[in-house]
């Protein structure tokens, strides 16, 4: 928190920890994996239902091509799903569970470009995980792509104004600590 000018930090919370981020991408990951094959499953159905390679001509479709239709479906997805939530909310519903919060580094909420530019980050700091682990490294815990597009992810102060509301993660947590400070101070 030293790091940061008074300003930054009225704003917004601490930089989001490496296993935070991570158990919120591996989230993320999970929610569009569960609607992709979602949509796999009902195009199937669409298809053998109404005999579509037949109708469309495709009966010599093969395996390979529908599984690139389906994996750039799939990115497409990803991006747009990404991309949205950042401008949208601040944060993808994983980044919400765990309190997190994307931010341009001045505070101010991504526009369009800059969601852009870290998710195409995301592609440069997969390139053996070593953008990733650099968040280990890094003193505001910035990967590669946060840096490509001048992010941080921090942890969401609901009392801020315009920021986030409370998760229900720190919900559930802020009311065991109130429970297990008032049975503290009651006279045995």
């Amino acid at each position: 928190m030293a790091n940061k000018s008074p300003a930054q930090a009225q704003r917004h919370g601490d930089y989001a920890g490496f296993v935070t981020r991570l158990v919120a991408f591996i989230t993320d990951q999970l929610i569009i994996a569960i609607i992709m094959a979602g949509a796999v499953v009902f195009v199937g159905f669409l298809a053998q239902t109404f005999q579509l390679r037949q109708v469309l001509g495709f009966e010599t479709l093969t395996g390979v091509l529908a599984a690139a239709v389906a994996g750039a479906a799939g990115t497409l997805f990803g991006m747009v799903y990404d991309v949205g939530c950042w401008v949208l909310a601040g944060q993808t519903p994983g980044k919400r569970l765990m309190g997190l919060l994307v931010v341009k580094t001045n505070g101010e909420r991504l526009k369009l470009g800059s969601a852009l530019l870290r998710w195409l980050g995301y592609w440069l700091s997969g390139i053996l995980f070593l953008g990733f682990l650099w968040i280990l490294l890094d003193k505001r815990r910035q990967g590669f792509h946060d840096k490509l597009a001048r992010t941080l992810v921090v942890y969401s102060r609901p009392e801020a104004a315009g920021l986030a509301a409370a998760t229900p993660i720190r919900d559930r947590l802020s009311d065991l600590r109130r429970q297990k400070g008032s049975a503290t101070d009651k006279p045995a």
